[in-house]
């Protein structure tokens, strides 16, 4: 049988080659941009409200004020949370140097005693793609952590688009989160240090496959400003839903963003 980390990667090479097979002419459907590569801004920028509940502990919900932007410039591109730096073309895209800007702080606070212990943040840096097809969006990600955990990340995502009335337009989401064992261990895991502070017992998590379901609605308001309404839920995986400092085996992120489009 064919380990799930291999049959990820797998399916990512597949997508890759597969995309890889199409004329890279696509790009220059956009005949103001025939390259993907604009030599101006062309996209959305603003300020967001976000919120996360990762049902970690007592902590509850995590809410911040935040930049926003889903823009290209050159070879930079900012994509609400990830940032990426465009290098040889593939399909209707490019290579990508991705990293993903994750404020969520890892903070356990004991539902048994209130003792805290804190995980830290993730550092993701790797590699990747953005597809823009003419059936929707495609991600394809391979993360490293540099932070404290030192694991792997894949994510595959998918976003259609459905315009409703008046313009408002519908990104349906559906994708998977693949956590390494260390990733997922760190993260979720309860060392016996830990368990003596906290109350909680010991607990080693593995690798796990997170199934992730949302959405985003653009609302146009005035001219060239927009609000945008984003929802997600990530249901974890067998490998670290079984987690003592998990109250769910669900996560949760929403955000309401305000931004004007520059074309």
């Amino acid at each position: 049988m064919i380990k799930p980390v291999k049959l990820i990667a797998n399916l990512i090479l597949l997508c890759f080659l597969s995309i890889a097979s199409l004329a890279y002419a696509a790009n220059s459907m956009d005949t103001d941009i025939p390259n993907g590569i604009p030599d101006r801004i062309v996209g959305d920028i603003g300020a967001a409200v976000y919120s996360t509940n990762l049902n970690i502990g007592s902590s509850g919900s995590q809410s911040m004020a935040l930049p926003y932007g889903f823009f290209d410039y050159q070879r930079f591109a900012m994509r609400i949370d990830q940032l990426a730096f465009k290098t040889l073309p593939v399909g209707f895209g490019f290579l990508e140097i991705v990293g993903k800007v994750d404020p969520d702080s890892y903070k356990v606070k004991s539902t048994i005693n209130g003792q805290t212990i804190n995980k830290g943040y993730q550092v993701p840096i790797g590699i990747g793609t953005f597809q823009d097809t003419p059936i929707g969006a495609f991600f394809l990600n391979a993360y490293h952590d540099f932070g404290q955990s030192k694991g792997n990340l894949l994510e595959v995502n998918y976003f259609a688009e459905i315009e409703l009335i008046s313009k408002v337009v519908l990104y349906p989401q559906v994708g998977m989160e693949r956590q390494s064992g260390s990733f997922a261990n760190y993260y979720y895991g309860v060392t016996p240090a830990e368990a003596q502070i906290t109350g909680y017992r010991a607990y080693s998590a593995s690798a796990s496959n997170n199934p992730l379901a949302g959405f985003l609605l653009e609302i146009p308001v005035a001219d060239d400003w927009y609000i945008n309404l984003y929802g997600k839920r990530k249901w974890l995986g067998s490998g670290v839903n079984n987690s003592p400092v998990l109250t769910r085996s669900f996560q949760d992120t929403v955000f309401m963003a305000l931004a004007y489009r520059f074309k």
